[in-house]
């Protein structure tokens, strides 16, 4: 306290006379960047950035995400480029960058946003080509579920819960379809989808399993039964 003292860097308030030690911004880390920005304003009809593009984002704010994220010289990949504003914020920052979309102006857009905002720069390579798959063709996700078009259910007369709930049973017994575990009371089994409703599962018979109360639940409207096999595998829940 005394060498702050000496040195200037305290001084006693006139309140209470409680000595305070001065601070100068220019010492400070500063504040921590919060999650919410607020200070870059959203571009207006009248903004000179704008070129059509209906989510077009401000120039700011891009050069900002990939000041925080990369280092200059690093790879830039925007999969969604719309009006190429990634773009312009790479090549602005020294950034080497890839934008993909399916619009058909996007080429003609990027072209001329690098002309008019960047001046002088590289070769803009394009591409309309299919890049080769590396992944053996695997979905890339496919623990989560995938959402099919299946066909519509078959004409004639519906078999109510209770049809369908015995017709299975007599063809699988009592089993879980969902852990392979079987039984001794068939009220253990619950009728649910081989494939969710909200993915497009129909009520047809084809289509329908008995799985018991513990797999009804972790399958819910996530999994189909392929997926819940597979997480029950995963977590050991599958008779031996």
């Amino acid at each position: 306290m005394d060498q702050e003292i000496e040195s200037g860097r305290v001084v006693q308030t006139k309140s209470g006379n409680v000595p305070r030690q001065i601070r100068y911004l220019d010492e400070q880390k500063g504040k921590t960047l919060n999650c919410i920005w607020t200070d870059i304003p959203a571009l207006n009809s009248q903004a000179k950035q704008r070129t059509g593009y209906p989510t077009q984002k401000p120039l700011a704010l891009y050069d900002r995400i990939i000041k925080a994220s990369s280092n200059e010289g690093d790879m830039i990949l925007d999969s969604f480029a719309g009006c190429a504003t990634t773009c312009v914020a790479a090549e602005h920052l020294n950034r080497q960058w890839v934008g993909i979309d399916i619009w058909d102006k996007v080429q003609e857009v990027v072209v001329d946003r690098l002309q008019k905002e960047v001046g002088v720069f590289g070769k803009v390579n394009y591409t309309q080509e299919l890049p080769d798959r590396t992944d053996d063709k695997q979905k890339a996700v496919p623990f989560l579920p995938v959402k099919y078009d299946e066909a519509k259910e078959p004409p004639g007369r519906k078999m109510t819960r209770a049809e369908m709930y015995e017709i299975l049973l007599s063809r699988q017994g009592i089993k879980c379809q969902g852990c392979d575990r079987v039984f001794d009371d068939p009220r253990y089994l619950q009728l649910d989808h081989n494939m969710p409703r909200t993915d497009g599962g129909v009520n047809h018979i084809s289509k329908r399993i008995l799985l018991c109360g513990p797999c009804n639940q972790l399958k819910s409207n996530i999994y189909t039964l392929s997926g819940l096999r597979r997480e029950n595998k995963k977590r050991g829940y599958m008779a031996e």
